[in-house]
């Protein structure tokens, strides 16, 4: 069971996941054994797996916790479909933002992959409201849709809350889609709606692979004030 954390290392922690839920980046040092890691200064015999959201500081840390050393940037896609998985199935700690103070942060993997999630949703709501504005990708055909990797008889509809978020998944099947800003207002009372009215998903700011959320249309309508 870990124990409890104290305040400094919950805000380390709060900090480090909305970082990397912000910049979809995280990094890593990779040596000849592996992701870079140290004995857990709570749990004997079990290891804690160091991440990063700054660059310089993996790089501060590199040649301390690995031989042979080199930077590994991790999309946060990556992250919550296979490190945090592997992490879980080892038995090993993640340590987010590692640095110099006496005791840091150790976060169960299945913990942090929760609340990278959720912040990926809080992410999206507080951007689209501030924008009053959702980016979905379309062509002739309509929207983009997906199957749910939850529920395979249900189709989702994947949004983001950037652009740029949705232009980075134009390619393959979607290779002729292109990006569409929607107006809160219509996604909120008009999009949300179709959906609801055909029991299907929406993944808000949607990511590659497993570790994407999928939530009822009116969930995520109860979120924005419109």
């Amino acid at each position: 069971m870990l124990l409890s954390p104290r305040l400094p290392e919950l805000n380390q922690r709060d900090r480090f996941v909305k970082r990397a839920a912000a910049s979809r980046m995280i990094y890593a040092v990779s040596g000849e054994e592996g992701l870079g890691r140290v004995p857990s200064q709570r749990h004997r015999g079990r290891e804690v797996t160091l991440f990063w959201t700054n660059r310089k500081a993996a790089e501060r840390w590199a040649d301390v916790i690995a031989r042979q050393p080199q930077i590994k940037v991790i999309t946060l896609d990556a992250m919550l479909c296979d490190v945090l998985p592997a992490l879980t199935r080892l038995n090993r700690l993640a340590g987010p933002d590692w640095g110099s103070d006496p005791i840091e942060p150790e976060l169960d993997a299945t913990d942090l992959a929760g609340r990278l999630k959720r912040e990926v949703l809080d992410g999206f709501v507080e951007r689209v409201a501030a924008s009053r504005k959702v980016y979905m990708l379309d062509d002739a055909s309509g929207p983009a849709l997906l199957v749910s990797a939850v529920q395979s008889d249900r189709l989702l509809l994947p949004c983001w809350s950037d652009r740029a978020f949705a232009e980075a998944r134009i390619g393959g099947p979607w290779a002729d889609m292109v990006s569409v800003e929607v107006p809160l207002q219509s996604f909120a009372h008009k999009t949300l709606r179709w959906l609801e009215d055909r029991g299907w998903l929406v993944a808000p700011d949607h990511m590659v692979g497993p570790g994407a959320t999928e939530i009822a249309p009116a969930t995520l309508g109860a979120r924005f004030k419109v």
